[in-house]
């Protein structure tokens, strides 16, 4: 059995490549600190961080920080396409992980774009909230 934030990436990253407007992105498992422009466009799903909360004596709410990473070519139009690709992203994230006993929301969205040449590089960060319970790890 996989754990469950393995479980959420792998479901995004499904999600996502499976539909239209991502089917010609390649899809990282790790996202790598420089990315060159041949490779480019790019979409990755990372679960970086996880807060714990007590929510009873014997469960924790896990707030797992999901976050997806897009980089596309464009010109200077790059972050109204970076924009729709946001639309997109968040009605994808949400339908893939939300369910009655999970929630998932979205937290925040950063786009940044630059130039190299005539050429624009443009970012996009969404980084969303998902919620679940669990028993509080104990030693047999």
């Amino acid at each position: 059995m996989s754990h469950y934030r393995s479980d959420f990436r792998a479901l995004v990253r499904g999600a996502l490549a499976a539909t239209a407007r991502f089917s010609e992105f390649t899809v990282m498992r790790v996202w790598p600190g420089s990315i060159d422009a041949a490779t480019l466009p790019v979409i990755g799903v990372l679960t970086p961080q996880e807060r714990s909360t007590p929510d009873t004596q014997y469960t924790a709410a896990r707030g797992t920080l999901l976050q997806i990473a897009c980089r596309r070519l464009g010109r200077d139009e790059v972050e109204d396409v970076l924009d729709e690709d946001s639309a997109f992203i968040e009605a994808v994230v949400i339908t893939a992980l939300r369910r009655p006993d999970r929630s998932c929301v979205l937290e925040d969205t950063t786009i940044v774009s630059n130039s190299d040449a005539h050429v624009f590089v443009g970012t996009l960060v969404m980084s969303f909230r998902v919620t679940t319970w669990h028993p509080v790890a104990a030693h047999p």
